[in-house]
């Protein structure tokens, strides 16, 4: 069969040396070659009961295997690179998954953990990029930011998986993208490689990339129901079992408009909604516990997290309003000299009027905050009120003083001394 194709990828890797140089191409086409190969070996070796013939190499694959060190030092620089030679979504689908699957290599010596909601995902990435090696969270992470980067919306999935008909035991990550216009799911991780005796091996494949979602649930379950993609999401117990409860009475579930929301939510909102949708969802195993346990702690830490945003946000913004209002104060005390235009002046109240106002709406997003918050965020408040009032006061001086003529304005300094 690959001497029948011989002639057909030689023209075909020639017309692709029209558009890059020959060096790289070569390289990566023996690279991928190598790889197919020992893919073919490794899956005999793991007596997989999965029937897998080495792979073709593809016009996406083979600008991905292409790619200069330097684009693939940040998110940025690699989507650049590719999209000098790409144009559609499922293009550039296909290419990021084949960088990050033959990039990335399986940290054996990390386990799954739970990420920080309010973790900086910049940082996490980069640091994938430099070191070029992770776990499931890190192929998914780099995956996601690669597509987002390329303009497509993509999200990170929690979930665990079930293999010849048992459950996996640990939790794991991947990743849905919107592929010119239609969900798809991609495994980058399962893509690169699997572990045999504490090693990891490369196995480089595509077949976990772009899959429908009802294709790839048949082996991976969100912990989320959302995350399906379907009106009538299974179960825990219909995933983990393999049997589906047709008498099992499910209300119609529009996870389109699920979606659309959680897109607008905050972390906090997200994760209470993940926790409602997780709790509906029927009998849990070990695994969904885990989950529910650690969003419950992270609902904790993402609501201490936006008391605190919120506290420093309205402190920020009633410093920068009392700057500005004492700024209007020093200015009137010199009776307005040299006097400015009468927008100029009225802008050096409205400045200071809108900065308060959004503290004022800061602050007061806080509903409940844990008793060794409160003192301080009480007496934040004062404070806002206070600057709020001296702003008012101002403001009710312009308002006089722009209704008298031009001459009898400075009556107005003599009244307020």
């Amino acid at each position: 069969m690959f001497r029948q194709s011989t002639n057909r990828l030689t023209v075909w890797l020639f017309a692709l040396c029209l558009l890059f140089p020959f060096s790289k191409l070569s390289s990566a086409w023996r690279n991928t070659a190598t790889q197919d190969k020992a893919f073919s070996i490794s899956a005999v070796s793991k007596a997989s009961s999965d029937s897998i013939m080495p792979e073709r190499l593809t016009f996406p694959d083979s600008v991905a295997l292409a790619a200069p060190e330097a684009a693939g030092r940040s998110v940025s620089s690699l989507v650049a690179y590719l999209k000098q030679h790409l144009s559609t979504d499922d293009q550039l689908a296909r290419a990021i998954y084949t960088w990050v699957s033959r990039n990335i290599k399986y940290n054996v010596y990390i386990t799954y953990t739970s990420r920080n909601e309010e973790a900086d995902e910049t940082k996490e990435i980069q640091k994938i990029l430099s070191e070029r090696k992770g776990i499931c969270q890190d192929y998914a992470l780099l995956f996601k930011a690669l597509v987002k980067e390329a303009g497509m919306d993509a999200y990170v999935i929690d979930g665990y998986n079930r293999r010849d008909g048992a459950l996996l035991p640990d939790p794991h990550e991947w990743c849905a993208a919107k592929v010119s216009g239609k969900w798809y799911m991609f495994d980058p991780t399962w893509g690169a490689g699997f572990v045999e005796n504490y090693q990891f091996i490369p196995s480089p494949n595509h077949r976990f990339c772009k899959l429908l979602p009802d294709t790839l649930l048949k082996t991976h379950m969100p912990f989320d129901p959302m995350f399906q993609f379907r009106e009538r999401p299974l179960s825990y117990e219909e995933f983990d079992t393999g049997v589906v409860d047709e008498q099992r009475s499910v209300p119609v579930f529009y996870w389109a408009d699920t979606l659309a929301l959680y897109a607008r939510q905050d972390t906090l909102e997200r994760l209470v909604s993940v926790r409602q949708r997780m709790l509906s969802n029927g009998r849990s195993n070990d695994l969904v516990y885990y989950m529910l346990e650690l969003t419950s702690n992270n609902i904790r830490i993402a609501g201490y997290q936006k008391i605190l945003n919120a506290y420093n946000m309205a402190m920020d913004l009633q410093g920068k309003a009392t700057d500005a209002i004492n700024e209007f104060v020093r200015y009137r005390n010199k009776a307005f000299e040299p006097l400015k235009p009468d927008a100029e002046i009225q802008a050096m109240v409205d400045v200071p009027e809108e900065l308060i106002n959004r503290a004022d709406s800061a602050i007061n997003s806080i509903r409940t905050a844990p008793e060794r918050y409160r003192e301080p965020i009480l007496k934040l408040r004062d404070q806002i009120m206070e600057v709020a009032t001296t702003v008012y006061k101002h403001k009710l001086f312009l308002r006089q003083y722009f209704k008298l003529p031009a001459k009898q304005r400075k009556g107005m300094f003599k009244q307020t001394k």
